[in-house]
């Protein structure tokens, strides 16, 4: 396993519609250049703040969006099958799952943003459920 990029795709300010529309040119942006095989994506959000969460969901709702207009599987994961997959643990925290990231990427991941860290999380979780060589039955359609 080997991190070929990694980061965020900053929605920036204003209006939500006009930070989903960056947030979906951003994915794009990101296909073109790596054309991966498929896109791996936590299925949940969860938070406290209701406003944030719907904000959350149309969020990913965009990057699926994104990965399916270029015909790309989508394959998700729940927060605790990623934890059980990187760490071993169901209920690892957040600093847990990145040292782990770093670990098994051999990669610094101090400075890194924690959305960059869970998202590659989510990239190991798969890799370990499906061997990285096939779209398992959790691929959308």
């Amino acid at each position: 396993m080997e991190c070929v990029d990694c980061g965020t795709i900053p929605g920036g300010d204003g209006p939500l519609p006009d930070r989903l529309n960056t947030v979906y040119d951003g994915l794009n942006g990101v296909i073109r250049a790596h054309r991966p095989n498929l896109v791996a994506i936590e299925n949940a959000f969860l938070g406290k703040n209701v406003r944030t969460l719907a904000v959350m969901s149309q969020t990913r709702g965009v990057l699926v969006l994104a990965a399916r207009r270029a015909e790309l599987p989508v394959l998700e994961y729940t927060p605790r099958e990623v934890k059980q997959s990187v760490v071993g643990n169901g209920n690892a925290s957040k600093p847990q799952i990145a040292y782990m990231v770093g670990s098994l990427l051999t990669l610094a991941v101090d400075g890194l943003p924690a959305d960059a860290t869970d998202a590659l999380a989510v990239a190991i979780c798969h890799l370990n459920r499906d061997g990285g060589r096939k779209a398992s039955s959790r691929e959308g359609s």
